[in-house]
Order: structure tokens, then sequence, then C-alpha cells
């Protein structure tokens, strides 16, 4: 899942897990011994080719042109405009692919109410429903996910979750043989029927069973979505091409930062021995194109990958919490036990009845929050105007906006 993170500037920079530092680190140590092999060779290197003193001034001009000239072509790669469009479509879909996972409160909470009943067959559709779409879920996520397939490894591993039986797994081995598509959505299929037996024998609101079909129909777009994007991903040559422009730029730059003796002695560069403002640059954008990189495939292995064994051991726990324990549990008595709002709002007469009350509740204030500073709303398009249609004075107005005591129109 992604890291969660708080604090001041040091804390987040020193953070490791899911940081650029652990992003980037192997690939800046792999630039750096390359950047000091280069500058040995400019160093040391080029004596100890040559015993002439004139061919070695001559190679070492022509390195140092070389170095000038790649240090020149670095500045005709757009790798901020690629990069920046790059990571901005990824991390899009990266975050809608998170909108698409299906949370079970909605489609369980309209099926307590169309199969509200506590008898034991009530009981067990609602607990089998709940099974099916939890079901469903790890079925199609296995195919997707690497954390949900190294958890359940086979089908036949789900019944020893428990959202399996043995039945159960030998039609959907069946018609997994007969179409490979149709594993994942079989369970939906099984709810369809469930709730066919339901409209025959108990006959439920209509506008309910409805809504529930529909709650059911965006369940399965979820799953449908899930595998859409695990399918068609960011084209390769897009990712080609943000590879391509991140590591030329920093090949060339291997060149191109290398403080030339000739800039050193003429007092127009400064040697700082360690290429400070290189490395700064290396890890924005190199940390930048691995981004990209990790949040291509969301439910894989990765720090920022999403953590669907949390989500369906959640979704689990929601779902039977639903249908068993909250739609058995007990009702408060809201028709006889008063509450302080109530009371407030309807406040007893002398005859021992209510009647209502014009004040307005008021929730109250710890001592804690009482010295916090509100901002309360403001109205912007308030505008007392007097009665020759003149703006009074403004300068006293509550808004954002001060506007001027004699301004002589409004814009709505």
């Amino acid at each position: 899942m992604t890291i969660s993170y708080s604090g001041n500037v040091i804390r987040i920079l020193l953070r490791w897990k899911g940081s650029i530092w652990r992003t980037a680190w192997r690939e800046l140590v792999i630039y750096l011994i390359l950047f000091y092999s280069i500058r040995l060779f400019y160093l040391k290197g080029i004596d100890l080719l040559d015993d002439d003193d004139d061919d070695r001034v001559k190679m070492r001009k022509m390195f140092e042109s070389f170095c000038r000239q790649c240090d020149s072509y670095t500045r005709l790669i757009p790798l901020t405009f690629l990069l920046g469009f790059y990571v901005s479509n990824v991390v899009a879909r990266w975050w809608r692919q998170f909108e698409t996972l299906y949370w079970p409160e909605d489609i369980l909470s309209v099926l307590c109410t169309v199969l509200h009943q506590h008898d034991e067959k009530s009981k067990r559709r609602r607990h089998t429903i709940a099974r099916y779409l939890n079901l469903a879920n790890a079925l199609a996520w296995r195919d997707i996910s690497s954390k949900i397939r190294l958890r359940f490894p086979t089908v036949h591993s789900l019944i020893e979750g428990g959202l399996l039986t043995e039945k159960e797994y030998q039609i959907l081995e069946a018609m997994h043989i007969e179409n490979e598509s149709s594993r994942w959505m079989t369970p939906l299929h099984w709810v369809q029927q469930i709730m066919r037996q339901v409209e025959e024998e108990t006959k439920p609101t209509a506008s309910l069973l409805n809504q529930f079909v529909g709650e059911l129909r965006i369940f399965r777009q979820s799953l449908r979505k899930l595998y859409s994007y695990d399918w068609v991903c960011v084209p390769l040559v897009y990712t080609q091409v943000a590879a391509l422009a991140t590591y030329s730029f920093f090949f060339f730059s291997l060149f191109g930062r290398q403080p030339l003796l000739p800039d050193i002695e003429s007092g127009r560069e400064i040697d700082l021995k360690v290429p400070i403002f290189t490395i700064v640059q290396f890890l924005f954008f190199v940390g930048w194109f691995k981004v990209g990189q990790d949040l291509m495939r969301p439910f894989g292995l990765d720090d920022d990958d999403i953590e669907l064994n949390y989500i369906l051991d959640r979704n689990v726990r929601i779902s039977f919490a639903i249908v068993n324990h909250l739609q058995e549990s007990i009702l408060p008595d809201f028709e006889n036990d008063d509450d302080r709002l109530w009371h407030e709002m309807h406040p007893p007469t002398n005859d021992g009845e209510t009647s209502p009350s014009r004040k307005i509740p008021q929730l109250p204030h710890s001592k804690y929050s009482r010295q916090l500073s509100e901002h309360p709303p403001r109205l912007h398009a308030y505008v007392p105007i007097d009665d020759e249609r003149n703006i009074k004075d403004m300068e006293s107005h509550h808004g954002c906006l001060s506007l001027k005591k004699d301004k002589k129109h409004l814009n709505w």
C-alpha cells in the first residue's frame, strides 16, 4: 500500500521505505562510479596513454571539446516535458484503478433491506451472498495481483480460506474448462439465482430489488474494469521514449558535467569534487521516472502498490459483520429513549407534554477545541446596496475580495 507519512521536512526526507533514496540509490551509485571513472581518465589516464606531450595536449583538448558538446546536447532533450506528461498519466491511471475497487458495504446494506427476515433460511442466504461476492473478488484479484496470487496459489486453496466449498470448486473447474473467462463471473451468477428465488418466495419491494441488481451490475463492472486495466497498459513506446530521454540525458551529463581544467584555471568554474547539483538533478529526474515505472502495475509487490490482501481481509470482515451481526443486533429504543438534543428542542411543559422550541441546539466544545481558530464560510456574493443603487462602503466586506467604495456595477 502507499506509504503513509507525516511530519516536517526533515522527517519526511529521512524516511527510507517508499522513498526516493530506496528507489534510485542503485542507479545513483552506478552513475557516480562512471562519473569518477571518466574524471580519473581525464586527469590521469590521458597522461598514461602517450608519452608525447603534444599528443597528450591534443587528446585532452579533444576530450574537453567533446564534454562541452555533450553539455550542449543535454539542453536539447525536453526531459521535464516528457517525464511530466508521462508520470501524470501513469499516476492518474494508478488512482483510477484504486477507485475501481468495489467495497461491499453498499450492496450488502441493500441486501439486508431486501432480505430482512430473521429466519434460518434468510440468514443462510445473506451469508451465502456475502461469501459469493468476496469469492468473486478473490477469483478476479488473484489474476491481476501478485500478492493475492501468492496467498492463493490455486483456486483449490480458496476452500481452506472458507470462501469456497468442494462442490462449488468442481462447478467452477467445469465452467473454466468450457470458458476460461467465466470463473470469476460464476459466483455473481449464483447471487442472481438466489435473488430470483427470494423474489418468487417473499415478493420484496420492487424498487429495493432493482437497486440491489444495479449494485450487482456495478460490482461486475468494477471487476471487468480491473481486468481491462491489467490487460491494456500504457503503450510501450511511451515508456521507451521516457526511459530513453532520461538515461540518455544522464549519459551525456557524464561528460558534460565534468569540471574541465581550463575553466577551473580561468576561474569560470569551481571544482567541487562532488557534483552536488548533478546528484540532485539525477535524484529528481530518475526518481520521477521510477515513480512512473513503479505505479504502472499497482497490484504488484512494490512499496507503493495497493495492498489487496488487506482490502480482501477487510471486505470479508465487513461483509459478514453486515449480514450477520448488524442485521441480527437489537435496535435502539429510539421511541422511548430521549436524547439531549430532543430535550432542548422539545422542552416539557407543566402538564407533562412536550412543546417544540425555537432554540437551535449547539454541540459543545472541549477545552482543547475552544483554543482552535475557526474560519467559517463567507457569502462572497452578498453586497449591500442603498436606495440610490450605489454600493456602500465595502471596506468592511467579510469576503475574500475587498471591493472599492464607488464601484458602479456588480458581477454576479
